[in-house]
């Protein structure tokens, strides 16, 4: 694939991926968040729009994703117009799978979060639905591959779940047909209303099983995390049971 900046395609906010990946979002971040709101929160990302009505009521602040300075980066800009330590909140979307340096990437990200605050990535799943043409991301990642390169910039994993498992098993054979014949897959294509419909309770019904496990197999990745120096003393986060031998074959 092309490393030369191509342009962000975000889902239709009414689509059903692009909604039930918030509404499974928004359920984490519920349990995770110190006193279940944040003051300041930062969402970047063409996939943190769909969000932003959904945070207000949590967030006494938020910023982006629409704002101009905020729409490249990761593309073409690696840095934040924002001093350290500014958001008790960072939500980025289809973000991480763009960017032209990842870790330089995660490590802006950590700058202007709190010591106390709390990081969201979606990232796109799996390594072998990769594709050369220019309508996907730069890069997809597994469980290991994200947490390896969280780790690396001082971020400790609260949270490494995927997402959209239900539906995966539909999903990624037209993946890997559109790959085959060099097709792209456009996630924005509208369904009738009854199946989107169908598609989002199918997807936000996840919510109810990642709150007591980390799902081992899924078309996305969603992580928490915080800034290492924190997590020792802030909350509590007890460890979370694995679906060890499917997680195994897939990472």
């Amino acid at each position: 694939m092309s490393t030369s900046p191509k342009e962000r395609s975000a889902p239709l906010p009414d689509h059903w991926w692009s909604r039930a990946r918030c509404t499974v979002s928004l359920d984490l971040l519920r349990r995770h968040l110190a006193h279940g709101e944040a003051r300041r929160a930062l969402l970047l990302g063409p996939g943190a729009d769909a969000l932003h009505e959904q945070l207000e009521p949590i967030c006494g602040e938020i910023s982006g994703p629409s704002e101009n300075s905020l729409e490249e980066f990761g593309l073409t800009r690696s840095t934040l117009p924002y001093e350290a330590e500014s958001f008790d909140l960072v939500c980025a979307l289809d973000v991480l799978g763009d960017a032209e340096d990842d870790e330089a990437a995660l490590s802006e990200l950590r700058r202007v979060l709190t010591p106390e605050g709390l990081l969201l990535l979606a990232v796109p799943a799996h390594p072998w639905l990769y594709s050369d043409d220019n309508s996907g991301p730069r890069r997809r990642y597994t469980r290991r591959s994200l947490a390896k390169c969280l780790d690396e910039c001082d971020l400790k994993l609260e949270r490494n779940t995927y997402a959209n498992s239900l539906l995966f098993a539909l999903l990624a054979p037209a993946a890997l047909a559109a790959r085959l014949v060099d097709a792209p897959v456009d996630r924005r294509i509208e369904l009738p209303k009854l199946a989107n419909e169908l598609c989002y309770q199918a997807f936000a019904a996840e919510r109810f099983l990642s709150r007591h496990v980390d799902l081992p197999l899924g078309q996305t990745l969603v992580a928490l995390a915080r800034r290492r120096e924190a997590t020792g003393w802030l909350l509590p986060v007890r460890p979370r049971p694995q679906l060890a031998r499917i997680q195994t074959a897939c990472c």
